[in-house]
């Protein structure tokens, strides 16, 4: 019975994320997981459990790995599979260390909530630097468009994904405990999560006078076509007609790779990007370019002159392994070795239009707030994508809301421009202004503002959580003394 429980857990974390967005879902699988814990009584059997619960929510919420690599990467499903599992497993691991560490919440203080919402968040810090990282479904991204929008530009999508967890402890522990403080705690969060209004919170006057026009385009262009070179021709036509229709904007936005050859000046596919291009009428596109020694994935901008930026952070397994030398045919069709592509620099060159400064994402970047180096009032952050990879699955929705997290932690304006879907204007208030769904051919034209105040969270990261969590490990530690000695 308690592994129906965890499995129900399981289920109801993958459905509290886009595009289902049961947001209070989240809260009843912690409280449900915290059960399942409670009832069992050694530390292995924890570790297991623990385990078994990241495997099931990541089983459900990112089997879109399987899809790509079946439509576009010729494996056969039980390969996929197989692979699938093992990206699983390696992002699972890190939660196995809450088990080490469980107290059963129901027989210890406030201290030891605590201490679980840190250590759960530290697991979460794990996920998103092992092997590169891979910081999917954080507690955190559930949480867009509640209450907690208010917290994400002060302290950022940790210390929402810590509270979100400390929250459920509490109504947990009253719920078992009949306890009158944990019962009013528990019942104050629960009305104000429901009835507060985040549209009406932290709301800035922001200068609509400074502003800037955009053109964002969604091509729907599949990798099976990109990747026919009798295509290319038409496909940089259909480019070249957007960039000649959309004159009157500041800013046109393409999505990544929008071909799968590399980006060179002399290329006549590309005359009309640089013929149709200034510094008051630019273009952002996403291209492989080259230097003497290696490729890159990079976001290139036209305007009087032409600027690149290298992507940083690639997908592992993907951009940088041997896995598609090794298992899928793709490769050998492809004009580069996509999976030798160089990690771009930090200390890179910035990108801006006039006065405006472009803080680049390109792609899984997204993910990755600690690469949004956000120093100055007009900005505005551009991500490029190709989720064509994922078809029809939930992985467009998941980078959408991550997007949305995102705008909200740095109060900024994000430009998100993909091949298939869902390219997007979110606001700084992580509010979608305009969308083009998924596996739809779009254009998107609106008129930015690009003057914002720098958010608390912009200047100063996670430092907040990285407190809070020493001060949850300080506080266990000095209760096991105490009782120790006690």
């Amino acid at each position: 019975m308690s592994f129906f429980y965890l499995f129900l857990s399981g289920i109801s974390y993958s459905l509290a994320f886009a595009p289902y967005d049961y947001k209070f879902l989240i809260i009843i699988s912690f409280i449900t997981l915290f059960y399942v814990l409670d009832g069992i009584s050694t530390k292995k059997n924890r570790v297991l459990y623990l385990f078994l619960f990241s495997i099931i929510f990541h089983l459900f919420g990112i089997s879109w790995i399987s899809h790509s690599l079946t439509t576009f990467g010729s494996m056969a499903y039980i390969s996929s599979f197989t692979v699938t599992l093992i990206v699983i497993i390696i992002v699972s691991l890190p939660y196995a260390l809450v088990g080490l560490f469980y107290k059963k919440i129901y027989k210890y203080n406030f201290i030891n909530l605590m201490f679980i919402a840190a250590i759960f968040i530290v697991a979460e810090y794990i996920k998103s630097f092992i092997f590169g990282g891979f910081p999917w479904l954080l507690v955190g991204y559930s949480q867009n468009e509640s209450v907690f929008n208010f917290i994400y530009p002060i302290f950022g999508n940790y210390a929402v994904g810590y509270l979100i967890i400390l929250f459920s402890g509490i109504i947990y522990k009253a719920i078992r405990s009949k306890s009158i403080s944990y019962l009013t705690m528990s019942f104050f969060f629960v009305f104000i999560y429901f009835f507060a209004q985040p549209a009406h919170l932290n709301e800035d006057n922001i200068d609509q006078s400074n502003s800037i026009a955009i053109t964002i385009y969604q091509p729907n262009i599949y990798p099976n076509d990109a990747y026919k070179k009798i295509n290319h021709s038409k496909i940089i036509a259909r480019y070249n007609q957007i960039l000649q229709d959309n004159r009157s904007s500041n800013l046109v936005i393409f999505p990544e790779t929008i071909l799968p050859i590399v980006f060179d000046k002399k290329n006549s596919l590309f005359d009309k990007f640089q013929s149709l291009t200034s510094d008051s009428n630019a273009l952002v596109t996403g291209l492989f370019t080259k230097d003497n020694k290696h490729y890159y994935n990079s976001m290139v901008l036209f305007s009087n002159s032409i600027d690149y930026y290298d992507k940083r952070k690639l997908v592992p397994f993907g951009e940088y392994t041997p896995w598609y030398d090794l298992l899928i045919g793709l490769s050998k069709v492809l004009e580069i070795p996509l999976s030798n592509l160089y990690h771009g620099k930090d200390n890179k060159k910035e990108l801006s239009i006039g006065n405006v400064n472009i803080l680049p994402m390109i792609c899984f970047e997204s993910a990755f707030p600690r690469l949004i180096d956000s120093r100055s009032e007009n900005e505005i952050i551009i991500n490029i994508s190709n989720d064509s990879w994922f078809g029809k699955t939930l992985a467009p929705y998941q980078h959408l809301q991550i997007n949305q997290i995102r705008a909200l932690e740095f109060n900024r304006y994000i430009l998100r421009a993909t091949n298939t879907g869902i390219s997007a204007v979110i606001d700084n208030k992580g509010r979608l202004i305009d969308h083009i769904e998924n596996d739809t051919v779009g254009t998107i034209n609106a008129q930015i503002p690009i003057a914002m105040s720098l958010s608390f969270y912009s200047q100063y990261g996670d430092i907040f959580i990285l407190m809070l969590i020493f001060l949850s490990l300080t506080l266990r530690g000095f209760n096991r003394i105490s009782d120790h000695y006690e």
